[in-house]
């Protein structure tokens, strides 16, 4: 398993403020120790792979997170601490400093084996572009992190805890939808609830971390790397997932997170608001699985239970069927693709009848239970 753990370090007490030349010249010591670990020995003599990192610095001390292949997720949080325990003993320069906190994030297995194969080698030279992204990445980020809730969780009894803590704000549905055989293991049924309310603040932070990202690389899904969530979305539109795109999916996304905490519900009024829903689920169970609460096997029925119930339908699944890109016009260059121009527009059409093309994504359904349903966002297009 994937994990991402942020961790604080902390300068000497004496040390109450770090200018901005001591910020960078910790990034760039860090960035240079960083660079040449590749593993490190777990807490039960297991091997832990390094698949990449970032480092955010301010003037209270430095934010490091590092993407982990772990077999557990205390194991990542005592990996990610032991990595910079030992940065910090073998480094003049950092003598008294300490490591404050050792802490995961959970995200997509997807996003840490993109941001892996994003890393290249350490030796690399970055451009400018790539090294302005990392820092306004790491600097949007660098709040979310200690104010995100349940991401402190530290074990998985913790994680049990906030999980539970957390169900009651699900107003929207009762403690049947999540109930395969309609009787509801409480306990159970409050996990999944309060890990979908949990999925809520993950989802909502990587689609701006996302939405950074395309914006300041003026790039579509199709052509970045390193992405968060954007690219669990069907992937025959990638090329027309861009900044714009993001913001209107957020402003969806928004949308569906409130009314799961309303006292009636509204399913999904379009497809965009179906695929800002799909995202919550499939953060929810990775959740889940990630605190070693429920394994991806147990949670598939609790959550196939909610969706049958939280959904007007789930048309949008057929867009996963669609295993080549719809791209058409000027954007048909790929010449080694053996999809034909007439079968793009073939299906393209198929997907228009059943309101699923992507320029119908952001348009009310026009049937029950949504003829008199208020409009969407101004901004949505």
């Amino acid at each position: 398993m994937d994990y991402v753990v942020t961790a604080a370090l902390q300068p000497p007490v004496q040390a109450t403020v770090l200018d901005e030349l001591q910020q960078e010249g910790v990034v760039s010591l860090l960035d240079r120790q960083l660079g040449q670990v590749e593993g490190v020995t777990g807490p039960e003599s297991e091997e832990i792979d390094v698949l990449d990192y970032r480092i955010n610095a301010s003037a209270e001390g430095v934010t490091v997170m590092l993407a982990l292949d772990a077999p557990s997720l205390r194991a990542a949080e005592e990996a990610a601490a032991q990595v910079l325990d030992e940065l910090i003993g073998e480094s003049e320069q950092l003598v008294n400093w300490t490591v404050a906190q050792s802490e995961v994030r959970i995200t997509e297995d997807e996003f840490n084996q993109s941001l892996a194969a994003a890393s290249g080698s350490s030796e690399e030279p970055r451009d400018e572009i790539e090294a302005a992204l990392e820092a306004a990445v790491d600097e949007a980020l660098g709040d979310s992190e200690t104010s995100m809730p349940g991401t402190a969780a530290p074990d998985g009894g913790s994680w049990r805890d906030r999980l539970i803590e957390l169900a009651p704000r699900l107003r929207a549905f009762d403690s049947t939808a999540f109930a395969p055989s309609g009787e509801a293991d409480q306990e159970t049924t409050r996990l999944a609830a309060g890990a979908l309310i949990h999925a809520v603040s993950v989802v909502t932070d990587e689609l701006f971390y996302d939405e950074l990202a395309l914006t300041i690389n003026d790039a579509t899904v199709r052509e970045a790397v390193g992405l968060l969530v954007l690219e669990e979305l069907p992937p025959c539109y990638q090329h027309r997932y861009d900044s714009r795109f993001t913001r209107a999916l957020l402003l969806s996304s928004a949308a569906v997170a409130a009314r799961l905490t309303e006292r009636s519900w509204t399913p999904p009024r379009c497809v965009a608001e179906s695929l800002a829903l799909r995202l919550l689920v499939n953060e929810a169970r990775v959740v889940l699985e990630a605190a070693e609460l429920l394994e991806w096997e147990q949670s598939e029925p609790l959550f196939a239970t909610f969706t049958g119930r939280a959904f007007a339908d789930t048309g949008h699944e057929e867009l996963y069927e669609v295993d080549f890109p719809l791209v058409s016009g000027a954007e048909f260059d790929e010449p080694s693709t053996e999809i034909s121009q007439a079968r793009i527009i073939e299906v393209e059409d198929a997907l228009r009848v059943r309101g699923l093309a992507f320029e119908q994504w952001f348009q009310v359904r026009a049937q029950e239970p949504f003829e008199n349903s208020d409009g969407l966002h101004p901004y949505l297009p």
